[in-house]
Order: C-alpha cells, then sequence, then structure tokens
C-alpha cells in the first residue's frame, strides 16, 4: 500500500493571495490613504487611532496571524507609518507593540530589520525604555499570550543586534561589568 505524502517544501497550506485579493484588502487600503510611498503626495494627515485600530482589528484580532502581519509589512508600515510618527512619551502600548511586531516580523523574513529606526534614531532610547517598562509591568500585562511573547522576542532580537550602535548604546546600559569580562575575547 503507497501512502502520498506531501513534499516537505510542499506549501499548499498557505495559498498565496491573489493580486486582486491584495489591492482589495484593508491593509492595502489604508496603506494607501496614510503611508504608501506610491501615493506620498495624496496622504491623510497621521491618525493614532489608524494605530491603534490596525493593532486591535489586524494584530491582536487576527491572534498575530503571520498573514497579515506579513500584508503590514508588505505595505512598509513600519517604515513609513509607525516609526515615523513614534514619540517618545507620548506613544501608546498599542503603537509600541505594533513596532515590536513589525520588526520580529522583519527577524522572521530575515531581511534588515532597524534600518527604519535607524533614520530617526534619536527616539529609539525612549521607545527601548518603553518596552523595558511594558516587559515588567504588571498594569500591562496582557491576557493574550502572544503579546507576552512578542515583548521578549523583541528584546532577544535587541541583544542578538550588539553590532547595531542603536541596540548596543541601550543594551549595554543592562549589562553588568563582569558579564563583560566573562565574554570570550572574539565576541
Amino acid at each position: 500500500m503507497k501512502v502520498d505524502v506531501p513534499a516537505p517544501n510542499d506549501k499548499s497550506k498557505i495559498p498565496l493571495p491573489t493580486l486582486s485579493q491584495i489591492n482589495a484588502d484593508r491593509i492595502t487600503l489604508l496603506a494607501t490613504q496614510y503611508w504608501s510611498p506610491q501615493t506620498k503626495d495624496n496622504h491623510l494627515p497621521y491618525d493614532s487611532a489608524i494605530v491603534e485600530s490596525i493593532y486591535q482589528a489586524e494584530i491582536l484580532g487576527s491572534n498575530f496571524s503571520v498573514r497579515r502581519i506579513m500584508m503590514l509589512e508588505f505595505s512598509q508600515y513600519l517604515e513609513n507609518y509607525l516609526w515615523p510618527h513614534y514619540e517618545t512619551g507620548k506613544a501608546s502600548h498599542a503603537h509600541m507593540m505594533s513596532i515590536i511586531v513589525m520588526i520580529n516580523e522583519k527577524f522572521r523574513e530575515r531581511v534588515l530589520a532597524w534600518q527604519a529606526l535607524l533614520k530617526k534614531p534619536d527616539d529609539f532610547p525612549g521607545f527601548f525604555e518603553q518596552v523595558l517598562h511594558a516587559s515588567v509591568a504588571e498594569d500591562h500585562l496582557s491576557n493574550n499570550m502572544r503579546e507576552q511573547t512578542n515583548l521578549p522576542l523583541f528584546l532577544n532580537h535587541c541583544f542578538g543586534s550588539m553590532e547595531v550602535q542603536l541596540c548596543r548604546d541601550q543594551v549595554k546600559r543592562l549589562v553588568s561589568l563582569s558579564m563583560w569580562i566573562s565574554l570570550q575575547e572574539g565576541r
């Protein structure tokens, strides 16, 4: 008796969206109105309610669906909307978490993750501080396990990106001198 076993690289489980599906998607429509580079001259002004809405509907509402997050990444949400409008001390939890999710997605896709943040590096220390507070604050702890997992995953990416000055400057404050001395010389 012969059993058909799908090939290990069989991607039939995740059907790719068609161009018409992408164009009709809510994320594509929002991108066209607010941040797409192709429609830069006709953008509506920044609205923090859009960030909140996308986080609630597309990230939390989809239970951190890789497909929805990929759509946001494809639309350049981080580069053209989230990070340019991030303001230290004013950004909401949803804004911070959206940035974290998008950076984690870049790492998952194995693309350059820190490029967008390097264009506006002065806000990264405040952002990093907000992430640290959210990681330990009991009042911000969500019942959503995926949200709780994304915070330490982001911090892990920061610790793993010591070659990036932006990350190194923040992470080195958290590590004691005795830990640095214990590292192998090559590291």
